[in-house]
């Protein structure tokens, strides 16, 4: 296939760089390149798929909104779509890969892993599960926090064409075209050795995109646009929440006691947060129901670097994009000149805003 012979060129310069670097990680970047191969070759085109008539019905109007959303992602937003999301994957009802992620017990501190093109990253992906199962329990034996959970979406930064998912198709209208935006956006603007600056712009991308998609798809009228954007602001209460017991966390582990007292000590500031969460925030949203887990979050730091990754600083992105009329192209070269900048991409952004209001 056409695809085939693209994504083995892609593989062989990742492994020719790994290789030339000396990374003990080629095991790894074997077994992910195996595992993409393998996806790749099994991949059909959309409109083939959508002719074939063996989907659901549901699955039949998933899939024709994530085309729809991949055009609007590429035509409206300018995000960088290349072949992703024009061709389908069927898993077979199985997990399409897996991620890792681990942190100290005593110290919001990621453990992290250095590749080629990417550079640092707190996690990893897996297409076996008994594999990543072997490398948390190494990383367990050696005391530290872990999470992991299944994958149905993820990007390759281009290096590999994505497809959808088929189980993609499980989620919701909304979160469904906030990830395909997510994801591209991804593709368009990245920053090495920046995962949190990466994920977080992609959080915000893929909300203020997806809010965006649906007006002009299904109308004010429809009831989505509200619906997002009511589900989009308990989100942000959870994260104000989310983002106040890392700073507990952060105070609690700053403490001159030894590291076996900060591990002892931290469940009490885990605990204060569950019933704070039960208490007084769950009771203001939305839609409470939704967010329910939080009442019963665990102990783990590797579970809240996750979060932090994701959300830091959203309300800054959005005021930038504010700042341009809400104007994509600008509001995008305005990040890529972050992501490009040699200090810190969000003092760049407030430093941007500072001077933009100034001018």
């Amino acid at each position: 296939m056409r695809y085939a012979k693209s994504v083995r060129l892609a593989v062989l310069t990742t492994l020719a760089l790994v290789t030339s670097t000396g990374c003990d990680s080629l095991p790894y970047v074997i077994h992910l390149a195996q595992g993409q191969l393998g996806t790749q070759g099994e991949t059909e085109p959309i409109d083939k798929v959508l002719d074939s008539g063996r989907l659901t019905e549901d699955e039949q109007t998933k899939l024709e909104l994530v085309v729809k959303a991949r055009e609007y992602a590429r035509d409206t937003i300018g995000l960088s779509v290349g072949t992703d999301y024009t061709t389908f994957y069927d898993s077979g009802g199985d997990p399409v890969a897996f991620n890792l992620s681990a942190a100290r017990q005593d110290a919001l501190i990621a453990h992290t892993w250095t590749f080629p093109i990417v550079g640092e990253v707190p996690y990893l992906a897996f297409f076996d599960e008994n594999y990543m199962i072997r490398i948390e329990d190494e990383l367990k034996t050696g005391g530290l926090d872990t999470m992991t959970y299944e994958l149905d979406a993820y990007s390759t930064l281009g290096l590999f064409e994505n497809p959808v998912r088929s189980t993609m198709l499980r989620r919701g209208t909304l979160s469904l075209v906030d990830t395909v935006i997510h994801e591209l956006l991804h593709n368009t603007v990245w920053r090495a050795n920046s995962t949190v600056f990466n994920e977080s712009l992609a959080t915000f991308v893929g909300r203020r995109g997806a809010v965006d998609f649906l007006r002009a798809e299904f109308g004010d009228e429809s009831g989505w646009p509200e619906l997002a954007e009511t589900y989009y602001a308990d989100k942000d209460i959870v994260n104000a929440f989310l983002l106040d017991l890392y700073d507990q966390l952060a105070t609690h582990y700053a403490q001159p006691i030894s590291a076996a007292e900060r591990v002892a000590g931290r469940e009490a500031v885990f605990q204060a947060a569950r019933e704070r969460f039960a208490s007084d925030i769950q009771p203001t949203l939305n839609y409470p129901d939704s967010f329910g887990f939080y009442a019963e979050l665990p102990t783990n730091n590797a579970w809240m670097l996750a979060n932090y990754r994701y959300n830091l600083d959203l309300d800054l992105m959005a005021d930038v994009h504010a700042a341009t009329g809400e104007q994509w192209s600008a509001t995008l070269d305005v990040f890529r000149q972050a992501a490009a900048a040699s200090g810190n991409p969000f003092e760049f952004l407030r430093s941007w805003l500072f001077d933009h209001a100034n001018k």
